[in-house]
């Protein structure tokens, strides 16, 4: 009995430490490792045959489709054995302001109508940054403080509905520092440079608050980068310069599922 129960105890650890390369061995032993991960505070759900990710944020995120299925084919090569729904509950032209009210209220943004998130029953909620919609306060530290006061409340309207959800803040692709919204509005480079400064700013303390919190952050926009100022290119649609490229959308969709899936945030 005691060389079984050590034997179990090391596959245990080395699965938890992602060390294990046999994913069989994971599923087998599903249940006692969720155990000793939440033992150590680790961002995990329960084991189950089918999981529901939510998805909340500006157009950003609403370019990967209502149900995002490229996001859902990524997971699929990870999860064969499992069923897995998104919800993308992400509309454009709206900022962080919008995110209390879209949890728990019937809403209708842009003539977008959706039930109230919290309504449905989901194990991971991944909450964008709204950064290409940033707050209009003359000083950006106050938008910054409320961005975080915002993020402050819908964590808790999360934790009081459903407590076992796993939450994850995400940063988006980084903007074109010299070509921001060069299809749609008319500005100086100058002009551009500043819009794009104010964008990243704000994805860049979304960033922080992830940190400074401790919550589980899929870091795009740093990924994103061509240098320190400027997003790839490759990544940003070149009939508006702001929204993901088909290129973009593949990638934020397979830096979401490698996150997921390398931190076992969905166990096997």
């Amino acid at each position: 009995m005691g060389t079984l129960f050590g034997s179990l105890c090391c596959l245990m650890i080395i699965s938890f430490l992602n060390f294990n390369p046999l994913g069989s061995l994971e599923r087998i032993f599903a249940q006692p490792l969720h155990l000793v991960k939440k033992t150590f505070n680790i961002h995990t759900v329960t084991p189950k045959n089918s999981y529901t990710i939510v998805l909340v944020g500006d157009s950003m995120t609403d370019y990967l489709g209502p149900t995002a299925d490229i996001l859902k084919n990524y997971l699929k090569e990870y999860y064969p054995n499992k069923k897995i729904e998104v919800k993308n509950f992400s509309v454009g032209s709206t900022n962080i302001l919008t995110l209390p009210d879209r949890l728990q209220n019937l809403t209708n943004f842009n003539g977008t109508i959706s039930q109230p998130i919290l309504n449905y029953e989901f194990d991971v909620i991944i909450i964008e940054s709204f950064g290409h919609n940033p707050l209009s306060d003359p000083k950006w530290e106050d938008g910054f403080k409320k961005h975080n006061e915002v993020l402050d409340k819908a964590r808790e309207m999360i934790k009081q509905r459903r407590p076992q959800a796993i939450v994850i803040l995400m940063s988006t692709i980084a903007p074109h520092s010299d070509r921001y919204a060069e299809g749609v509005v008319n500005l100086t480079t100058d002009e551009r440079k500043q819009w794009a400064r104010h964008r990243s700013a704000y994805i860049k303390n979304h960033i922080k608050y992830a940190r400074d919190h401790q919550i589980p952050l899929i870091n795009i926009y740093e990924k994103s980068l061509a240098d320190q100022e400027s997003g790839n290119i490759d990544y940003i649609n070149t009939h508006d310069f702001i929204h993901p490229s088909p290129t973009g959308i593949l990638f934020i969709s397979q830096e979401i599922a490698n996150f997921i899936y390398k931190n076992r945030i969905l166990p096997l």
